[in-house]
């Protein structure tokens, strides 16, 4: 059956799935079955993927074909026993499946007060779970009874109260890497000898970067799925305003500030090794930046839950009292990456996320910008467009190069902005040790880390002058053509080079306090 709704302003169709409900069995609820709520369902069975099932079971969620009882209670809106969350699936046009409950983002218009906004929420008969403080009137709520989000989304899209009203979908957000077998390797990513049959010199130029800058002063947000806070090469790095979502029967996901209790995972630890694993300690290799501070964002740890999430993530780091009340904005972060979303090439970005984007871009660091790296898809030459996260205005989106500074199938297109090392590099994981591993999931933590190394040599640089050197000093590597742009759809403006970006901050650094009567400019 064919449902309407709206986002990011466009009227979109999805299909619900005939006969079945998904039900997440509620925290502490132990040895419930399908039979509960009915039977299992084949068809979902047959139209969802197996690692979208497998990450949906994995977070207590039950695909059923409804039992009657059930089925009158998700058409009246009511509670059904056991459970925390209810709602239909749905398949998009690209194929991807989601859950639709009673949960929507709306937005109202900034020219009504706050007791004006609150009315108009009761009046639409909506009930609020939470307010968003990354954009004016922005609030989490729930549809009225016997109403689901799409329906919501569709009545309120001509209430000129009304900003935006669009369903809170439930998707599976895994982590972007595809690994390998884990073994004891050379960081070939910093300094290429060679090594592993690679090609000397098909790195980041590490060295000669550390050289100038080892990334002090500077704060990196990781938004994962989870981390290793007390690995023996990050603990030194992790400030405490480092957090993560807890949504174990949280309803919306509660954000606790602190590393006690955060959720481990080998993918986040992983990525947070590639920025700011220490130097000099004695153990392990090192990260990009090895002298810069990590904030540590942990969100969707089970890899299935919405987008509202991962934008709540986004605000706070860009200015942590939109999720920590007292909180400072200028305790957030100097950059921002993450390494989240599914590794096909649809991606649909929903009208919160960006505006939680277009929030950390412009006001981040006291209104400099946060600039935002993103990983690009994995899937093998797909193409970048589809992914509206990562090809958002926003997002500087990166893809993976080997050791022999090859582009590694990834997503490509016109957004791709950097390819940097992504296979075989070795960093930090989950269980306190180390090892190798390959995706995109690492080459955007390696570019990250090595914008921290430029930005800390000239902090003063707004993230549209620290994206345009990290542009302009990448390497045009690939034997490939190149646009008027020095642009490439495989490798973006090329292979990131850490030295010359710290070069090119320290010139414009060193231009922006030249004395006066000289000049730069020759005649």
């Amino acid at each position: 059956m064919e449902r309407e709704y709206y986002s990011r302003g466009e009227l979109r169709t999805v299909d619900v799935l005939e006969d079945v409900v998904a039900v997440r069995v509620a925290a502490g609820v132990r040895g419930v079955t399908p039979d509960a709520f009915g039977t299992p369902s084949a068809t979902a069975e047959r139209t969802i993927d197996d690692p979208t099932l497998a990450a949906f079971r994995d977070a207590n969620w039950l695909f059923v074909t409804p039992s009657p009882d059930v089925s009158r209670s998700v058409e009246e809106g009511a509670a059904v026993h056991d459970t925390d969350q209810v709602g239909r699936v749905v398949r998009q046009p690209d194929g991807t499946v989601a859950v639709a409950t009673q949960r929507l983002n709306v937005q109202l218009s900034e020219d009504l007060s706050a007791a004006e906004a609150q009315r108009a929420l009761a009046d639409a008969g909506l009930t609020v779970r939470n307010e968003l403080r990354f954009a004016p009137n922005l609030f989490e709520v729930d549809a009225q009874a016997g109403e689901d989000s799409l329906a919501a989304s569709v009545r309120l899209h001509d209430d000129p109260r009304f900003v935006f009203a669009e369903p809170a979908f439930i998707e599976h957000i895994p982590a972007r890497f595809t690994p390998t077998d884990p073994r004891f390797g050379e960081q070939w990513q910093w300094a290429n000898t060679g090594q592993g049959g690679g090609v000397a010199g098909a790195d980041v130029r590490a060295e000669e970067a550390w050289e100038l800058s080892r990334g002090a002063g500077v704060r990196v947000a990781v938004i994962d799925n989870g981390f290793n806070p007390s690995h023996e090469d990050l603990a030194a790095a992790i400030v405490a305003d480092s957090g993560f979502f807890e949504d174990a029967g949280a309803d919306p996901p509660v954000f606790v500030q602190g590393t006690a209790g955060m959720p481990n995972s080998d993918h986040g630890t992983f990525c947070a090794g590639m920025v700011g694993a220490r130097h000099d300690n004695g153990v392990g290799g090192c990260g990009a930046a090895p002298e810069c501070v990590l904030l540590l964002i942990a969100c969707l740890g089970d890899q299935v839950g919405t987008q509202t999430t991962l934008a709540r993530a986004v605000a706070y780091a860009a200015d942590p009292s939109t999720e920590v009340a007292g909180a400072s904005a200028t305790s957030g972060a100097d950059i921002l990456v993450s390494s989240l979303g599914p590794n096909g090439a649809v991606w649909q970005l929903t009208q919160t996320l960006e505006l939680a984007l277009e929030f950390a871009a412009v006001n981040g660091r006291g209104g400099r910008g946060l600039a935002i790296f993103w990983a690009a898809s994995n899937g093998r030459n797909v193409d970048v467009l589809k992914d509206q996260v990562v090809s958002h205005r926003d997002v500087i989106a990166v893809v993976r190069s080997d050791r022999n500074d090859r582009e590694d199938n990834a997503a490509r297109g016109p957004e791709v902005e950097l390819i940097a090392p992504g296979v075989d590099v070795f960093s930090t994981k989950g269980d306190g040790g180390y090892g190798t591993s390959t995706g995109t999931s690492f080459a955007a933590p390696c570019a990250a880390g090595c914008a921290a190394l430029a930005l800390s040599v000239d902090t003063a640089l707004t993230r549209d002058e620290l994206r345009r050197i990290m542009r302009e000093s990448a390497d045009k590597i690939g034997g490939v053509g190149y646009d008027a742009d020095g642009h490439n759809d495989d490798y973006g403006f090329g292979r990131v080079n850490a030295h010359e970006a710290v070069l090119q901050a320290k010139r414009a650094r060193d231009n922006r306090f030249e004395p006066v009567g000289t000049s730069v400019l020759s005649d």
